[in-house]
């Protein structure tokens, strides 16, 4: 019975300790996006969202619409292009605006997986504006 009762206590402990760290983890971002976006294949209205990152996944959720969805991130690369502040990155390439990565901090990014054949996404990216939309000031840079 007491051995029972440790493991069901470690058990219990070690699963509440988990989402204690995961609760911890997370980041969110809200910021008006004056234009439609995509993100891997679904595309978003202009509006207002909000974009949760936690251990290599993005949450976002329209504030002004039911739109939503779930994708796998990677830490992103170098520094963030706005300083310290919080900041979403898309890239505009044609007629099309893709987020491409979102930074919390001066040092903490995700980047998302934007196409999987390497050669066409070098071609794509060197013929793209980079566009900045940060929270506060909820307008394009």
């Amino acid at each position: 019975m007491g051995t029972i009762l440790r493991t069901s206590s470690l058990a219990a402990a070690l699963f509440i300790g988990l989402f204690a760290g995961t609760s911890a983890a997370q980041d969110v971002v809200v910021a008006k996006i004056p234009f439609s976006f995509v993100v891997g294949s679904a595309e978003f209205p202009a509006g207002r969202y909000q974009f949760t990152t936690s251990q290599g996944v993005l949450a976002i959720r329209g504030q002004d619409n039911d739109r939503g969805m779930f994708a796998i991130t990677n830490p992103a690369d170098g520094r963030d292009p706005d300083g310290d502040e919080p900041v979403l990155v898309f890239r505009h390439y044609e007629n099309t605006y893709r987020l491409t990565a979102i930074w919390n901090s001066e040092t903490r990014g995700s980047s998302l997986l934007t196409h999987r054949d390497r050669r066409s996404a070098e071609r794509v990216a060197s013929g793209t504006e980079q566009v900045l939309i940060t929270p506060s000031s909820n307008e394009a840079k």
